[in-house]
């Protein structure tokens, strides 16, 4: 069982220390242990019961009546939540708060059974944008923090990779090749749930979708782009590869492929010292996702 700093209590659930300790003398909400010098430490049942606690504050419920909640009653608020009795936004809440704590404990049968709860009400697309993404933001900020170690990160990450590798499985393969499209991340680009999302809205709108993945060598992708004579083409950056070498990369592509068009996703700030030539277009949100790449179908 790990154990856990109040300032890591704090940064998990977005509580102040102070408040933490308040709850605690006030309200006898936590009862935590202390080392041989009597620093405050908690943990498993103290982390779940914090990240519930913020969740219910969210409902509108008083922290003097939470703190009243034996521990069945605990779970009746929460599962008043999970039945949709309040709040939406709560509700996403849980969900992502459940996902975390079964992370951080390597607890891949907890997580799926959020994923199956989540799938019996909202869409795929739904889960992406109102869980997935505020949840990989959360894990970037507790990994960037220390407070999440690239295992747990990791072991997280691929659970969401593999459920949307599932439901991209479950729709049809256009053979539409007026709308086909290459998929790729660079080299050294391993940041993958991002354009699996890509891949999944693009197949889903009926495009034909030719999905390269991670590191992908770009005098690979020139020869293939002019033997196949793509028109269409996306990637995503993540990582911070220098305005030299991104500039290189970006100049070969457009030179050597004059008749696609690039489409660039993910950490687009990284482009904003290039001065980008014409066949080659960022998306920094969703809507420009829908509204640029999307409405090329066809075209």
């Amino acid at each position: 069982m790990r154990t856990y700093s109040i300032k890591e209590l704090e940064n998990f659930s977005g509580t102040k220390a102070h408040t933490i300790r308040i709850w605690e003398q006030r309200y006898n909400l936590f009862t935590p242990q202390r080392t041989e010098t009597g620093i405050r430490y908690y943990n498993d049942a103290d982390l779940k019961k914090i990240l519930a606690t913020t969740v219910l504050l969210k409902t509108g419920m008083k922290i003097s009546k939470i703190s009243f909640l034996n521990k069945d009653e605990f779970l009746n608020e929460l599962n008043k939540i999970e039945l949709g009795k309040v709040s939406s936004e709560s509700k996403i809440e849980l969900f992502i708060t459940n996902i975390i704590i079964a992370g951080l404990n390597y607890n891949e049968e907890d997580i799926q059974n959020e994923f199956k709860k989540l799938k019996k009400e909202y869409d795929t697309y739904t889960i992406q944008i109102k869980v997935v993404y505020p949840l990989l933001t959360r894990i970037g900020i507790m990994w960037g923090k220390d407070e999440m170690n690239p295992l747990q990160e990791h072991f997280i990450s691929n659970i969401i990779r593999q459920n949307l590798i599932i439901e991209t499985e479950m729709l049809s393969i256009s053979n539409d090749l007026k709308n086909k499209i290459v998929l790729f991340l660079p080299e050294n680009e391993t940041h993958e749930i991002g354009l699996l999302f890509a891949n999944y809205i693009l197949k889903k709108e009926g495009f034909k979708t030719i999905y390269l993945g991670q590191q992908v060598p770009i005098n690979s992708l020139i020869s293939y782009i002019k033997e196949e004579k793509i028109t269409k083409a996306l990637g995503f950056i993540f990582l911070m590869p220098g305005s030299t070498k991104l500039e290189k990369m970006i100049s070969k592509l457009s030179m050597n492929c004059e008749n696609t068009q690039f489409y660039w996703g993910g950490y687009t700030k990284a482009f904003s010292s290039l001065k980008l030539p014409s066949n080659q277009i960022l998306i920094n949100s969703i809507d420009e996702f829908k509204n640029t790449l999307i409405k090329t179908k066809n075209v």
